[in-house]
Formats: structure tokens, sequence, C-alpha cells
């Protein structure tokens, strides 16, 4: 199974991985979104809250998310709230440890049964983090890309 990625770059700023091309899913396939860090030592995140953004037209959540290894390591959790129908807004906090690189939050979508062939995105908007030292950055919206055959 090919999830699609999103990952915080190097400036902690999601941004869609270029190299990574769109994932191509059927009606009644699971659409696997991974967020990844990648921070500068003195800019990682002690939290992170971001919104998930997800066409209901065409796929729904299996789950309201799952804390990803490296922020599981350092000794965060994962909870998100249900905004609107088609999206949730997420955090990921606990503990005085920054977010180590690596996978921070994995979410599930079903693409539905009756969608139509299209090309959509899952989003992640509204994003930002806090640094160790109080710091708070916005970081850039970004999207992965899925293409439903």
């Amino acid at each position: 199974m090919t999830p699609a990625y999103l990952v915080f770059v190097s400036l902690i700023a999601f941004a869609e991985i270029p190299a990574v091309s769109p994932v191509v899913k059927s009606p009644g396939d699971t659409v696997t979104l991974e967020i990844a860090a990648n921070s500068q030592p003195n800019r990682a995140p002690i939290t992170l809250h971001f919104d998930v953004v997800f066409p209901t037209q065409l796929m729904e959540p299996e789950d309201k998310g799952e804390v990803g290894s490296a922020a599981r390591n350092s000794g965060k959790s994962l909870a998100c709230r249900i905004l609107n129908p088609h999206s949730y807004g997420c955090v990921i906090s606990g503990g005085e440890k920054p977010i180590a690189d690596g996978q921070v939050a994995i979410f599930h979508f079903k693409v539905l049964a009756a969608a139509k062939p299209a090309k959509t995105a899952l989003r992640i908007e509204r994003a930002v983090s806090t640094t160790a030292d109080s710091k708070i950055l916005s970081l850039k919206d970004t999207e992965a890309a899925v293409v439903i055959k």
C-alpha cells in the first residue's frame, strides 16, 4: 500500500514532498496519510496544532488519527476533534521533549464506494508549532494528492 505523505521540512513548515507522486486509489480502498517531521534542532516543536481537511464527497475517515512513532517516542500523544463534516482539529503534545524527526501522525480514509474518478487532496491547514523557548511558528498549508480511478 502506498501512503500519501506530508512532511515538516527543515524550517518546520508543512510542505508536499516533490518526489512523491499522487497515490492512486479505487472506490473502497483505504488512503493512509502519514505526517512526518524533519526540523532544525533549535526549531523542533514541543507541540503541533493543525487541521486535517478531507473531501467528504469522495472519502470518509476511518479513525481520528493515531500518534506516529517519532512523536510517541518523544512522549507525545495525539488528540483530534471534529471541526465540521470535512475536517479535524488536531494537537500533538505532552511532556517537555521536542518532537523527534520522523513519523508524527497517521490518518486513514476510506474512498467511498460511490466515488467517481477524480483528482483530490488531503490537506493540512492552519498549522502552528510551539518550540521549547515558547516561540510560536506558523506553518505553511500543504496537501497530498490522491487520484481516484
